[in-house]
């Protein structure tokens, strides 16, 4: 893979989404663990595939620590014999088996038992494992990346994640950034998400209009780009065989602006209260206008040329519509 194809699904111009490129080109070269920290749905996986094709190494083996089935993360870890336990009809290969040569990526670390968690420190000292119910000592060389959701200093505090482990896998870091960091990234981000719909899709819009990409800038996205991508894909199924993603397909999915926004402590600028209330007036007139610019200019009694500069304002402030930007990339 190319370095412009492993990079290419972690979208984003901002500042936060560059550094943290930036950083996964740096450390993929190495052989160096890496653990990337990130809210849920931040794109984690992404990231780490990102860095396992610039590593050039294979197989990528992904795994969701969360997902094991209760009580045999062991097994699934490190495989384990016929009859190692109640239910065990066959053997059955573990994940880190199947990376030997490759890189395995574990997300969700802290879910891991923290028995499994010094048995896997082990591993990653001496290379060397056993199955369960086996006494054969087994190799397995891979590149191990690794992730975890919420603050790590919490969750190291909780007792879900071992410090000696951590040590081992946590000197290398990439940080994924929350969306609600980096919003100037989802106009981009929105186009990209309809791209992937349509693959799929017997019908639906071609673009996301500028509106509709006001409107989803002004939300806080706690479950960030899981949360967005199944917006814009609910908003281009109600769309349906129109033009495009409207503000009215969109705003059924979100709750109101005022809500959705994270509170602060600190009291508002005058020029920041000025803002809000002037969106939520846009936003209103273009409810009742359902959607057409020319009547929502009308009802608030500005020129459509300064609906147009006020729907841009801010983060999205004299740039190309995202629809013309993502075309040219």
């Amino acid at each position: 893979m190319s370095t412009p194809a492993a990079l290419a699904k972690l979208i984003g111009v901002s500042a936060a989404m560059q550094a943290a490129r930036d950083q996964i080109c740096r450390l993929a070269p190495s052989p160096v663990p890496v653990l990337i920290l990130g809210e849920t749905g931040t794109g984690k996986e992404l990231c780490a595939e990102a860095l396992a094709a610039l590593s050039g190494r294979t197989p990528f083996v992904p795994v969701n620590c969360a997902a094991f089935p209760e009580g045999l993360a062991e097994s699934e870890l490190f495989g384990h014999e016929r009859g190692a336990f109640t239910g065990a009809i066959r053997s059955h290969t573990g994940v880190i088996a199947l990376a030997n040569g490759g890189v395995l990526f574990l997300d969700e670390l802290a879910e891991l038992p923290t028995a499994v968690q010094a048995k896997l420190l082990r591993t990653l000292e001496s290379g060397e494992y056993r199955a369960l119910g086996s006494t054969k000592t087994l190799r397995s060389e891979f590149r191990i990346l690794a992730a975890t959701s919420g603050d790590i200093d919490r969750v190291i505090g909780s007792g879900r994640l071992r410090m000696d482990l951590l040590h081992r896998l946590g000197a290398a870091r990439v940080v994924l950034p929350a969306l609600r960091e980096r919003l100037e990234d989802i106009p981009l981000l929105a186009e990209a998400f309809l791209r992937r719909y349509l693959e799929r899709a017997s019908v639906g819009p071609w673009r996301v209009s500028r509106e509709a990409c006001a409107i989803l800038m002004q939300h806080d996205w706690p479950g960030n780009l899981r949360q967005l991508r199944n917006v814009v894909e609910a908003a281009a199924a109600v769309a349906g065989s129109e033009e495009e993603i409207g503000m009215m397909h969109v705003a059924q999915f979100l709750s109101p602006p005022e809500k959705a926004a994270v509170v602060s402590e600190a009291v508002p600028t005058l020029a920041q209260a000025r803002a809000r209330a002037e969106t939520r007036a846009i936003l209103e007139a273009l409810t009742r206008a359902g959607g057409n610019r020319e009547q929502a200019a009308r009802l608030l009694r500005v020129s459509e040329a300064t609906l147009y500069r006020k729907l841009g304002r801010g983060r999205s402030q004299d740039r190309e519509s995202p629809s013309r930007r993502v075309s040219q990339g």
